[in-house]
């Protein structure tokens, strides 16, 4: 490899193409935690601590998608059955963690 000066262009660009792809697994491997924190899902305030954990442990646990859609269907009727009984507006359905998680190859 040539020696160049520090801070030469040559070696800047180097260092990018070696660090993009590690920052683009990094980024993979932090994407799904985001969805199953339990903090950030939609109607989290709706929850308990218990179900917030309960729903973290969960949804890594799904096999197929046939599977995820099941779990999340019944997890957002049961959101909105409780936002309706305590005259809360939920936002929009946004994301898909199932989608995520076959992305990553986490599921089929």
């Amino acid at each position: 490899m040539p020696w160049f000066p520090p801070g030469h262009f040559l070696l800047q660009t180097m260092k990018k193409l070696l660090i993009l792809p590690l920052l683009f697994c990094a980024g993979q491997a932090l994407a799904f935690p985001w969805y199953s924190s339990g903090d950030h899902i939609r109607g989290a305030d709706l929850m308990t601590p218990e179900e917030r954990k309960a729903y973290a442990s969960k949804l890594p646990t799904m096999k197929s998608m046939d599977e995820c859609r099941a779990f999340m269907n019944a997890h957002n009727l049961e959101l909105d059955k409780r936002a309706k009984e305590r005259g809360v507006v939920l936002p929009p359905i946004s994301g898909d963690p199932c989608v995520v998680m076959k992305t990553m190859g986490r599921i089929k």
